[in-house]
């Protein structure tokens, strides 16, 4: 049967109103709990699917027919881990021109830059261009808070600001918010202002930069002695968890300001404060473990809670009908072509991996089953913890899409998985049969 046209068009629409009510009540919160005289909320902003809905265009390359095709950032992101895999992406791949439209032409006037053209045609369209932050840069205009926008893109600031200033000139925004800086990590002028110089460092890890820089701004601006709002909104979940790693070091060097970040990947639309692990919410200073049903013990702390037995395959859809259709375990969880829980009964979850050689052993090879233990906070802080501890690490954390992994070697050298899951999928429904 075709969809109603008129219900999804209701259903959008009651999804983005269910949006600017939580921002909504985001702006209350921080607004009018308790000022002090003098004080400021600041907000930050990814830009990309989080404030603005734009038409920027991605480019592949299929190098067997010598052609390229473009794709929306929502498409790039849902066949961005199917490229090069069998499949109907197997021939198109990521090349030096896959990002073109996200840097500026030093040969075009600004109006003519692709940031400009495409939020103008966002705006002079018909389709919704407001991401789930948009309500709190309006907020944040009409009450001139200061913000600093932290962006995956390299267009120079310039590029963004009169961008903002488009918004301003079509009556959208009430007034240019004061800005603290904009942050194009893409940006080779901004990477060297943060100290980035270095090619290998990844987006997440410079954005971290970025949010560390915009907040020691604000202070300088605004004074040191008040207790200031902080507050970090992104779609990403790996730009997420930097943030939340941003701000927590933050809140260690300025620990009377607050700091929060937003998650609004998906659906998921959720405000996260950070306090230092002294603080009486996190539970340890009670004796308390931390996200974990474990009595109170003058023991280490337990880092894990649960796990799997992890097998890593080539291929997810294959995997998934094999342990579901074949051996007839329900499927628990699915996130894409990434991962996958498949419920074996009495407690036992089997954890299906897409296995990526050389990071990882190829499916059906010696290592290609482990437990794998599920941590109860960032991957970071675990490992940090443990080695102060002596435990030994096999090479460096991975990071996927949807988890973070990292090898414990046990006194044997027997290898044992800790795993932070970034991306929680979709439970499965139970059929109506």
């Amino acid at each position: 049967m075709a969809p109603n046209p008129s219900k999804i068009a209701i259903a959008s629409t009651m999804k983005h109103a269910i949006l600017v009510i939580r921002a909504r009540l985001l702006w209350f919160l921080e607004e009018y709990s308790l000022p002090n005289a003098g004080d400021q909320s600041f907000y930050f902003f990814d830009i990309d699917d989080n404030l603005l809905f734009l038409p920027t265009r991605i480019y592949l390359w299929n190098a067997e027919i010598k052609a390229e095709k473009s794709v929306s950032s929502g498409e790039f992101a849902a066949i961005q881990n199917s490229l090069g895999r069998p499949g109907p992406w197997q021939a198109w791949s990521i090349f030096d021109g896959t990002f073109r439209d996200f840097r500026d032409d030093p040969t075009l006037p600004m109006e003519q830059q692709t940031f400009i053209r495409d939020l103008g045609l966002a705006l002079n369209s018909t389709i919704s261009w407001q991401g789930p932050s948009w309500p709190l840069l309006v907020h944040a205009a009409t009450k001139g808070r200061a913000v600093a926008m932290v962006t995956a893109r390299g267009h120079a600031p310039a590029t963004i600001e009169a961008g903002l200033a488009l918004l301003v000139a079509r009556g959208l925004l009430a007034a240019m918010p004061p800005i603290l800086g904009i942050y194009t990590v893409s940006n080779s002028d901004v990477r060297k202002l943060l100290g980035a110089d270095d090619p290998a460092m990844t987006v997440p890890s410079v954005k971290k930069r970025a949010i560390k820089h915009a907040v020691g701004i604000a202070l300088e601006r605004y004074g040191r002695d008040l207790p200031h709002r902080f507050g970090m909104s992104d779609d990403d979940p790996n730009n997420v968890v930097l943030a939340i790693s941003a701000m927590r070091d933050c809140k260690v060097d300025y620990p009377d300001k607050r700091f929060f970040v937003i998650n609004t990947n998906h659906d998921e639309y959720v405000k996260l404060e950070i306090f230092p692990m002294a603080h009486p919410v996190t539970g340890p200073a009670e004796g308390k473990t931390l996200l974990a049903d474990q009595p109170a013990t003058a023991e280490p702390r337990a880092q894990s809670s649960g796990g799997n037995a992890s097998i890593y395959v080539t291929d997810i859809d294959r995997a998934v009908e094999f342990y579901t259709t074949k051996l007839g375990f329900p499927l628990k969880v699915r996130v894409g072509t990434e991962w996958a829980e498949i419920d074996a009964g009495k407690g036992l979850v089997l954890g299906i991996h897409c296995a990526r050689p050389p990071e990882t052993v190829k499916a059906g090879t010696r290592g290609a089953i482990n437990i794998e233990l599920a941590v109860t906070r960032s991957l970071d802080e675990v490992v940090s913890e443990l080695k102060a501890r002596g435990v030994s690490f096999k090479g460096e954390i991975l990071n996927y899409p949807a988890v973070r992994i990292a090898t414990v070697l046990d006194p044997d050298k027997n290898e044992i998985l800790l795993g932070q899951v970034l991306d929680t999928g979709e439970e499965a429904q139970p059929s109506a049969s």
